[in-house]
């Protein structure tokens, strides 16, 4: 069995260590490592952390016999004899077993684990929470709950999980050198059920030697941000570029972490941005331009290689309207417009487009963009009304995601293409169909396992993968008809926005055409307010755009948009 992590003998020993002493164990500092930032939520097995009833063990009953040798064959490395022998201790249901059902199930647990078996694994430990707080196999569950929650981030439960059973546990009950992830994961929790005085709480306990402080303090940032606390969010997510600027000096940055980084620079640009909004409503016009701006300064620190830096130049083309830069935010859209970019979904782009050019009394041009943008998005709403209409079931939703997520380029209408690239791409979606993925693995690996594929307890944990895919599956098509309707939504209110922008400009465009009548020489000093202001420094050059697109122009292009108000 192949385990990713490549720590077989340090886990075993750790976990072992768990069982036997905890409190010394854990006193080692053993490092956890990293996970996949993950979100929880969508399941309720219904875990139980009453304290279990006191109950008498036979120590001389067959039951307690087969749970020793069971121990014995972990302990020599024997994870699939051990794990039979406990699957029909379990399967038996006589009162010896019922009376050890937290020992059996936790050495199952246990065993299933070691053969690299997740999810079958956490089926037993939360059979183990089950029994309640009353047993010491309770809180020797924590640390595989821990290490289970990063080899399946996408486990619905993996947050809610430990929130619901060692809440009340933390931090004094913990283990300190569990204190960082558990603060972590607690948080995350936390942060599900809006409780974000208790996410401040608890990641106020990861240490900054740990690796999730980052995720940590970013969990914070986004917290405040939810609290309205701008300048809070500020200093914890600088506070994360700052750990990782110095986890990359020496070398250790992971590719989680250059993603996080990235996500960190582009929520800087957001609170600056929302600042800047809330300044202008308040009349400070000079700050929230001095806001507006930094914002930019954020938003272009992305480089072309980015996953983000697509969303980064179409959100910096809002912020350059705001302090009314029009020629480069019309530049930036350009660049959205490209052909290199015609599967992304960015429909907003021809709406703030037009809305520029209608601040500049440009109401030719308005007309166009919304004539462009009600023959592209017009038929596109009209499928995506269709199609929300014709999934009715989650497992419905969950085939056809399936479907779009394994189809080529070109297998849909490029418009069409666009919505459903963006909704294939929601994270929650994607970290859903992943976990599915994992579950259908596991299912595989059981067929290949020698002694567990035909026995009674490969029977049965296929069984137990089939009940928890089939959960996943509606949870993940739930979720997808969720987002195609949001997406639905958007494109409806999308589409008022442009007719109350075409309303807006119909009488204006009329007078607009009466003036270009009457003044024949515009075009003529168009031309020339273009040659005298658009001129390029030492390190640029000036080059007409002719409609052709050039990948290493990507981003680069600035529009010359006089006002013609006012004339």
């Amino acid at each position: 069995m192949q385990f990713k992590s490549g720590l077989r003998g340090i886990r075993t020993a750790l976990l072992l260590g768990a069982l036997l002493t905890p409190s010394l164990a854990f006193g080692q500092g053993f490092d956890f490592g990293t996970d996949d930032d993950a979100d929880g939520g969508g399941f309720d097995f219904g875990a139980n952390s009453a304290p279990a009833a006191a109950v008498v063990v036979d120590t001389s009953s067959s039951a307690y016999a087969q749970y020793t040798q069971a121990r014995q064959l972990i302990d020599a490395g024997q994870f699939a004899q051990a794990a039979q022998l406990l699957h029909d201790t379990i399967a038996v249901g006589d009162d010896a077993s019922f009376a050890i059902a937290a020992q059996l199930h936790f050495e199952l647990g246990r065993a299933l684990f070691e053969l690299g078996f997740y999810q079958s694994a956490l089926n037993h430990f939360d059979m183990v929470l089950q029994q309640g707080t009353g047993s010491k196999e309770f809180d020797a569950a924590l640390p595989f709950l821990v290490l289970i929650g990063r080899e399946l981030p996408g486990e619905p439960r993996r947050f809610s999980r430990v929130y619901d059973n060692f809440l009340d546990k933390f931090p004094v009950e913990v283990p300190p050198a569990l204190h960082s992830e558990v603060g972590y994961l607690l948080g995350m929790a936390a942060y599900r059920e809006s409780k974000l005085d208790d996410v401040v709480f608890f990641v106020g306990h990861v240490a900054r030697d740990s690796v999730f402080y980052p995720r940590s303090r970013y969990l914070e940032g986004v917290t405040y941000v939810r609290q309205n606390k701008g300048q809070e969010a500020v200093d914890s997510f600088r506070e994360v570029l700052r750990w990782l600027e110095d986890r990359e000096k020496a070398g250790r940055l992971s590719s989680e972490e250059s993603r996080l980084r990235e996500f960190t620079v582009m929520a800087l640009a957001r609170v600056f941005y929302q600042v800047g909004a809330t300044l202008w409503k308040m009349g400070e016009r000079e700050k929230a331009s001095n806001s507006w701006s930094t914002a930019i300064k954020y938003y272009n620190a992305f480089s072309r290689d980015s996953r983000m830096w697509l969303d980064s130049l179409f959100e910096a083309s809002w912020a350059y309207y705001r302090v009314d830069n029009f020629g480069k935010a019309l530049g930036l859209l350009l660049t959205l417009n490209s052909p290199f970019f015609s599967d992304k979904y960015y429909p907003e782009a021809m709406l703030l487009q037009a809305t520029i050019y209608y601040t500049n009394c440009h109401y030719d041009r308005v007309v166009d963009i919304l004539t462009d943008y009600k023959a592209a998005y017009g038929p596109l709403k009209d499928q995506i009304d269709r199609l929300v209409a014709r999934l009715f079931q989650p497992e419905e939703v969950y085939e056809f995601l399936q479907m779009v997520s394994r189809a080529g380029r070109g297998s849909y209408d490029p418009t069409l293409q666009q919505v459903l690239n963006a909704a294939v791409q929601d994270r929650a979606l994607l970290r859903g169909l992943s976990y599915i993925n994992l579950l259908d693995e596991e299912v595989q690996r059981i067929a290949s396992t020698a002694g567990i594929a035909n026995s009674s307890l490969g029977q049965a944990m296929k069984q137990e993968l089939e009940a928890v895919r089939m959960l996943s599956i509606v949870d993940v098509g739930k979720k997808g008809k969720e987002r195609l309707e949001r997406l639905q939504d958007e494109l409806r209110d999308l589409s008022n926005r442009a007719l109350d922008i075409e309303i807006e400009t119909t009488e204006k465009f009329a007078q607009r055409v009466d003036l270009k009548t009457q003044d024949p020489n515009a075009i003529l000093e168009f031309q020339r307010q273009i040659n005298e202001v658009m001129s390029a420094d030492d390190e640029h050059l000036f080059w007409t755009f002719d409609g052709e697109y050039w990948w290493d122009e990507l981003g680069y292009y600035w529009y010359f948009i006089p006002s013609r108000c006012g004339r």
